[in-house]
């Protein structure tokens, strides 16, 4: 997995949920600024117990075990954005803590070190790209302005959120390649996902436009 060169994007996306958890169990649309960068051994904030284990479960019901670590679901495998298109993705996230409840933080990342999203030498489309997540399970929308008009979405610099409290799983935990089997209620949600590209001039005018993106989820506990 593409993850060694993304620790400041975590970094930063860490201290968001720590903020939730002071925030309360409420839905937070937080922008993962230059303020909020946090080193990745300080986990303690606002009573976070530090990373938990996730799962996310693909169309399949199968589950993959983060092991205390952000999960990066890519979007658009082939790295292309079609102008006046929308790309979809469905996947769920769950705490796969047995006893503690989490807060998860959902962002939408560049996959490149310097979290641009560009590919290579190609013309970079990420600026122009709209994204909007949804909670499915709760009908927030984390990111963006509209369940249903993806070009409502913002910028990818923008779309991280914060899911403040996702219930512990009260359950044995999965482990990667196990069929979804239920925990408590509350401790899965579904997302949908929505990466729009505009039919504007500025991106049928970049041939060729790329734009390497991941789904990020990351769990902090909540004691």
């Amino acid at each position: 997995m593409r993850t060694s060169t993304l620790v400041p994007v975590v970094a930063g996306l860490v201290a968001v949920a720590a903020i939730a958890i002071a925030a309360g169990p409420t839905y937070s649309a937080l922008t993962a600024g230059a303020d909020l960068i946090v080193s990745a051994g300080d986990s303690t904030a606002a009573g976070s117990s530090g990373p938990i284990d996730l799962v996310t479960i693909d169309g399949h019901e199968v589950a993959t075990r983060t092991n205390d670590s952000a999960a990066f679901v890519p979007l658009a495998a082939d790295d292309r954005y079609a102008p006046g298109h929308t790309f979809h993705l469905e996947v769920g996230v769950a705490d796969n803590d047995p006893d503690v409840a989490a807060a998860i933080t959902v962002a939408v990342v560049g996959m490149d070190s310097a979290g641009t999203g560009v590919v290579g030498t190609s013309p970079n489309l990420t600026p122009l790209l709209r994204v909007t997540v949804v909670d499915t399970t709760t009908g927030h929308v984390l990111v963006g302005h509209s369940a249903t008009d993806a070009s409502r979405g913002a910028p990818v610099a923008d779309a991280s959120a914060t899911i403040a409290h996702v219930t512990q799983r009260d359950a044995d935990p999965l482990n990667d390649g196990d069929r979804w089997t239920d925990g408590a209620a509350g401790s899965r949600h579904e997302l949908e996902i929505m990466v729009y590209c505009p039919d504007s001039p500025a991106a049928l005018g970049l041939t060729g436009g790329r734009s390497d993106l991941a789904l990020m989820l990351y769990g902090i506990g909540q004691p």
